[in-house]
């Protein structure tokens, strides 16, 4: 299997910059106590790098790539318990959606047959949770997920692009082994405070169930582009149809990351949408 291909099948993107590391995130890291940096899916080996870099004496690496010279582990499967340590990985990101797209689902299936999780990144952090600490760069998008949280102590979003080789909007999540509350789980951007998960959670909007809304209906009034990006020419966004600068006539019933909804609302109220959530293209 070559070098892309491997990536493709096993989710993989290396860490090369350490942005992530912020004056809080090195506090809990220092504040586990631990002994053992432990990256149960370590790849280059260039968040025990960091480790290293930070005084840790002891690293303990596991990857399923025999060709990185890791103890071979399938962490998606199980990871073991490692006596005072501090968990730091990025874990593989592939959807179920993106990997019958790509044609790998077959490599994957096992992985989504064990668990009800739409993306594997969620099925790691399920498995890291066994240990007592831990530190995740896992998708901005965990965010809004219904994954429990009471574990965390907070959420970083990190607005600098870590890897090279995409352009996924990340988070940090660091979790210890006691269970929390919403209001107790500080949510960052950079080095920033900016108030904590409970805040976020009751912004949410109650569903109302007398609103008619359909998606990938091509002679919609709202165009949406759903796609993760760091680009800030592109990114998610609302806009008008005639402004997405994509053909509606290849919008389907599967259409997910670029699709246009159609509303029961009024003109006026769909103006407003659009103008909350403008395309600054």
């Amino acid at each position: 299997m070559n070098a892309l291909a491997k990536k493709r099948t096993l989710g993989q993107f290396f860490t090369r910059n350490d942005f992530w590391l912020k004056d809080h995130i090195l506090q809990f890291i220092k504040s586990a106590n631990a002994s053992v940096a432990f990256d149960p899916f370590a790849g280059n080996g260039d968040l025990l790098k960091v480790a290293k870099e930070i005084g840790f004496k002891k690293i303990k690496g596991l990857d399923i790539d025999d060709s990185l010279n890791w103890k071979n582990n399938d962490s998606l499967l199980s990871i073991p318990k490692i006596k005072n340590s501090i968990i730091i990985t990025n874990p593989p990101y592939l959807t179920n959606y993106s990997a019958k797209r790509k044609k790998i689902y077959k490599n994957v299936k096992k992985y989504f047959d064990i668990c009800d999780y739409d993306d594997l990144y969620k099925l790691a952090i399920k498995n890291c949770l066994n240990n007592d600490f831990g530190v995740m760069i896992v998708p901005e998008t965990f965010i809004n997920s219904k994954f429990p949280k009471s574990r965390l102590t907070s959420i970083t979003v990190i607005e600098d692009q870590l890897f090279n080789d995409t352009e996924n909007p990340v988070c940090v999540i660091c979790f210890n082994n006691k269970d929390k509350i919403n209001k107790e789980i500080k949510i960052y951007k950079n080095n920033e405070l900016i108030g904590n998960l409970d805040y976020f959670e009751n912004m949410r909007p109650s569903p109302h169930n007398n609103i008619y809304i359909k998606f990938n209906v091509p002679k919609g009034q709202i165009a949406l582009r759903a796609v993760d990006t760091t680009n800030p020419k592109r990114p998610i966004s609302f806009m008008k149809p005639e402004d997405i600068n994509y053909n509606l006539s290849n919008i389907k019933h599967s259409s997910r990351l670029i699709t246009v909804i159609e509303v029961n609302a009024k003109k006026d109220a769909i103006e407003k949408i659009i103008e909350y959530f403008p395309n600054p293209s």
